[in-house]
């Protein structure tokens, strides 16, 4: 049984929900941290590349960044979900009692 079918099968419980999403949002922010480290190597990289030529493996290299910033791009889309879902469980959970 995976962690969303336990945590969907008995009901929505907004301290569970709480608790995962503390522990999302670091790991997120971490996730980030260490692509922008892996970024700025490839752009040192890159530079090197150019430097001595090889413009064909530079291009390569420049479309990988692209792609890592576009990953960034969305980790950084689904850290503001989970931090908006982690203000808005009052809400979620008075809304359940109600219905």
């Amino acid at each position: 049984m995976s962690m969303l079918d336990s945590f969907f099968n008995k009901g929505f419980k907004a301290a569970k929900c709480k608790t995962l999403l503390k522990l999302t949002i670091p790991r997120i922010k971490l996730l980030r941290n260490r692509r922008e480290i892996q970024i700025k190597q490839m752009r040192r990289d890159i530079a090197k590349l150019l430097e001595t030529g090889q413009e064909a493996t530079a291009r390569i290299r420049v479309e990988h960044i692209i792609r890592e910033e576009n990953m960034m791009a969305a980790h950084e889309v689904i850290e503001l979900f989970c931090e908006l879902i982690a203000v808005r469980l009052p809400i979620i959970e008075s809304q359940r009692i109600l219905s």
